[in-house]
């Protein structure tokens, strides 16, 4: 399913422009200015002047400033473009990149919706160029390990799993104070936050969900829970409850205007008969990322925030076995070995890992969930999957 890859042939000095100057792309591009000192930062493209100055302070101070994407992909001394734009933006961005010849880096989700996602593919496959997805969490070494027992058949055979990801207040109150408290820029929550979740539990079960249900709303960041604030008080560094997270266009969480929901619940039936149950929440004083597996011949437990996998085996003096890996940075540690991937890539050392098969099946199972969400139906989810079912490979049997 991918078009042939220009790896044989790498830059020898990658030069990169970069759409969106937010913190997720100072994050990665400082790694990887880390990892690869040849690799250069040329053009930045950013609409908010704030934005351009801290990225240009932390990564890159002699960059270009680019008015528009169109003038960023136009340059000759740039190779590859790193699109950390809004999501609403990712597709537009993305394919004008490929149009232009150059290379492309996208951070999750990958579209918002499946007219989009398959426009990034088409467009892709004419440029004959590479793609590399920011699915972080494939990269993290919990999920590496998690998904290596389960392959090695360590709990037998997967009937049935729980999943979840409730963030703490904090970054809570950052989802619903900035621009993606709206739909018509970031997409719903689950697309916007959990397309990492949804994307891990297709690739442990490796397996598609057939019928999805879900129920959701927003109960907390409303004007009547304002009086939060004032009641938890500042943090020991001074900064307001609900913000600390930095952001010059953030603002008050409980009266902002929103269209996302602060929690949601899910069940998934997958086609091979695995059941699954999902929670996200964004008000939290117990942060955890957490899935549990029960299989045929054992459990397995882990969470992204403790970083550990508990594993026991069926049966009267089964020990609990730890399988965690050593700790890690950011994202379970899945930030620096996914950068390191990139900048393999852009040497043309390997192939990507994670690219439109994973960003596509993301997008269109939380399209499904959400779909059941806004209107409290069990949703078939075999018409996503016909939808997108060219730019898909085969499901590989059981």
């Amino acid at each position: 399913m991918q078009p042939p890859q220009p790896h044989e042939h790498p830059v020898l000095a990658p030069r990169v422009g970069v759409i969106g100057t937010g913190g997720r792309a100072t994050i990665v591009l400082r790694i990887l200015r880390e990892l690869a000192p040849e690799i250069t930062i040329t053009a930045l493209c950013d609409p908010f002047p704030d934005a351009l100055d801290a990225f240009r302070q932390a990564v890159a101070p002699v960059a270009v400033t680019c008015g528009t994407v169109d003038e960023l992909c136009a340059r000759e001394d740039v190779d590859w473009v790193f699109v950390s734009s809004w999501n609403c933006q990712h597709a537009e961005h993305t394919c004008a990149a490929f149009k232009a010849g150059k290379h492309v880096f996208c951070e999750k989700p990958l579209a918002l919706s499946i007219d989009e996602a398959l426009a990034m593919y088409d467009t892709w496959q004419a440029s004959g160029r590479q793609f590399v997805y920011g699915l972080v969490l494939r990269h993290s070494p919990l999920y590496q390990k998690a998904h290596t027992l389960l392959a090695e058949g360590h709990i037998g055979k997967l009937l049935s799993f729980e999943f979840n990801e409730t963030l703490v207040f904090n970054h809570g109150g950052y989802i619903h104070g900035n621009w993606r408290r709206h739909r018509r820029f970031a997409g719903t929550h689950l697309m916007e936050k959990c397309c990492h979740d949804l994307d891990l539990a297709l690739w442990l079960t490796n397996d598609l969900p057939a019928r999805v249900a879900s129920f959701g709303g927003c109960s907390f960041f409303r004007p009547e829970f304002a009086g939060e604030i004032d009641r938890i008080g500042p943090s020991p560094t001074g900064q307001t409850a609900f913000r600390t997270i930095p952001d010059a266009q953030g603002i008050n969480p409980f009266n902002s205007d929103k269209t996302i929901v602060d929690h949601q619940v899910a069940i998934l039936e997958f086609t091979r008969g695995v059941r699954a149950t999902f929670h996200t929440q964004c008000v939290s004083a117990l942060p955890e990322r957490r899935f549990y597996l029960q299989g045929s011949e054992g459990t397995m437990r882990l969470d992204a925030y403790s970083g550990r996998i508990e594993l026991r085996r069926l049966g009267w003096n089964e020990p609990v076995r730890d399988f965690s890996p050593a700790p890690g940075d950011s994202h379970a540690g899945g930030d620096r070995p996914m950068t390191l991937e990139l900048v393999q890539i852009m040497r043309g050392e390997r192939r990507p890992s994670v690219g439109f098969t994973e960003g596509i099946r993301a997008v269109a199972a939380a399209l499904a969930v959400d779909a059941a969400l806004d209107t409290g139906a069990v949703v078939d989810v075999a018409p996503y999957w016909s939808a997108v079912a060219r730019a898909l490979p085969a499901v590989p049997p059981a």
